[in-house]
């Protein structure tokens, strides 16, 4: 959630630290923007995480509570909500026999709500249905994180993922094919038990080819109590961190391709607060999830902008930022 929420493109770190619903905010944190948690638990037991273990089995929200709590939040003046679960995709399996969470995509959208994000989602239940939902409700925003974890089908059954390379490309296709500008984040884990030269380079071809705005990278590191907690793994440390920085790079080279695509185009970015580094300067999201930078225009203050969607004619586009100048009148 914190990358999430810093919009950091990716995360150098030691730690893979799966959270749920549960760990979530429940209530609004500013007068703009709500997390709303719409099921908690996991049923997928991947064998680096512990969240099954501890967080017991999917248990979703009932469907009237959570389009009453967003239209509430309408209500008192929240544009943007991010629906929150360890696998949205599955949500409603356990109430309805089936998933339906193409259908609350559809009615927290009919609520009034401007814009919705949703995080965590599994490749392996991302229904043709859910793509319609997206492509065909005005509130989704353009952005899906859609973690992948590794590029190898090898290194993905001991993960026990569930999905090929093969199946997550053709997703990607099928994503792509209804929603072409559509920025996909993901999650990659470098330095998997046994993960070998040949899986490594699996994934770094995956990443070159899927060509993300985002990605959060992390070295694998064990959690007591799992299964691949148990693998011995005699990869130097070394190596792996080689490895994770080649991926790196990858990374911030099609993070930078993409943000292209924004040059000289006005983006309405949602005003969130200053740039830590200039609080004469704005700091907004993108309907993508990009950080985006203005200057306050002139006659405003910033307590006049938080909170509002401003227009940006963008003329810089940096691997993890947007800047240009604001135009037109805030709404």
């Amino acid at each position: 959630a914190e990358a999430f929420l810093d919009g950091k493109r990716h995360i150098r770190t030691n730690e893979h630290e799966d959270t749920d619903a549960m760990s979530m905010p429940w209530h609004r944190e500013t007068q703009y923007h709500a997390w709303v948690p719409i099921m908690t638990g996991c049923n997928n037991f991947c064998t680096y995480c512990i969240v099954p273990y501890v967080r017991g089995r999917e248990k979703s929200r009932p469907f009237e509570e959570i389009v009453d709590e967003v239209t509430g939040l309408v209500r008192q003046g929240v544009r943007e909500i991010t629906l929150l679960g360890q696998n949205v995709n599955s949500y409603g399996r356990d109430l309805f026999g089936k998933p339906r969470f193409a259908d609350l995509l559809r009615a927290v959208g009919d609520t009034g709500v401007e814009r919705i994000f949703f995080t965590s989602s599994h490749p392996k239940d991302l229904l043709p249905e859910t793509i319609d939902a997206m492509a065909e409700t005005p509130a989704v925003m353009p952005q899906l994180h859609l973690a992948v974890q590794s590029g190898s089908t090898r290194i993905l059954k001991e993960m026990n993922r569930r999905y090929t390379r093969e199946d997550y490309l053709g997703l990607v296709d099928r994503i792509r094919n209804r929603m072409p500008d559509i920025a996909l984040s993901t999650d990659i884990i470098v330095g998997f038990p046994g993960e070998t030269e040949e899986d490594f380079e699996q994934t770094l071809s995956l990443a070159e080819t899927v060509r993300y705005a985002q990605a959060y990278t992390f070295i694998y590191s064990k959690r007591a109590g799992t299964p691949a907690a148990e693998i011995d793994d005699p990869t130097p440390h070394e190596v792996i961190l080689e490895r994770f920085n080649r991926l790196v790079k990858v990374i911030e080279t099609t993070a930078h391709e993409y943000n292209q695509r924004e040059l000289h185009t006005v983006v309405p970015a949602l005003i969130e607060g200053t740039s830590k580094k200039n609080d004469a300067v704005l700091l907004g999201k993108s309907p993508k999830n990009q950080t985006v930078h203005a200057p306050i225009p002139e006659g405003y203050s910033i307590d006049q902008l938080v909170g509002k969607i401003v227009d940006v004619d963008v003329d810089v586009a940096k691997t993890w930022y947007l800047s240009g100048s604001v135009v037109g009148e805030p709404r």
